[in-house]
């Protein structure tokens, strides 16, 4: 697995004599938009093709941390249009489910499909709600953490998905 400073790229740090550096407590607590949330998890899933091979698995993993982050936020849809394309990619979700090859695809599925459920209710993101999100984000970590090669690289998958987490509270 290449990690090109994976945690530096997390938290927005780097340092010229550690290939990567360790998120301090007041960079894990910096929030940042969806757009870099994006950029950082598309960074992530390519620096796994080499342990996770399948490109449907890396874009599962994709789809899946970007959309926990964003239902942990409090996105909801707000028309009936959204509901009804959230519902859609639900479904499409759940039949490629039913395909799916590897148990990190696998988990990842689950954990999107039920980040856009939350993003499709109505109601109030609870604690509840939040503690399902990071239960399937951490079982996604640990498909993922079963894949790499080394426990550097399991420490840096922790690591990153530690600091997405805390993305949740912004």
């Amino acid at each position: 697995m290449k990690f090109r400073s994976l945690v530096a790229t997390v938290v927005a740090t780097a340092s010229a004599t550690v290939p990567f550096a360790m998120p301090t407590p007041a960079d894990a607590a910096r929030c940042v938009s969806g757009a870099e949330v994006r950029q950082q998890v598309a960074t992530f899933v390519h620096d796994l093709r080499d342990d996770v091979g399948s490109t449907h698995a890396r874009a599962a993993v994709r789809g899946a941390y970007v959309e926990s982050v964003k239902a942990a936020r409090g996105v909801k849809a707000k028309t009936p249009a959204e509901r009804r394309d959230l519902g859609e990619r639900i479904a499409a979700l759940a039949k490629q489910l039913e395909d799916a090859a590897g148990r990190v695809e696998r988990k990842a599925l689950i954990a999107e499909i039920h980040a856009l459920q939350e993003q499709k209710r109505q109601d109030r993101v609870s604690g509840r709600d939040i503690r399902q999100l990071e239960t399937d984000v951490r079982a996604v970590k640990r498909a993922i953490i079963a894949k790499v090669d080394t426990r550097r690289e399991g420490r840096q998958v922790a690591a990153f998905v530690r600091d997405l987490m805390a993305q949740f509270d912004c």
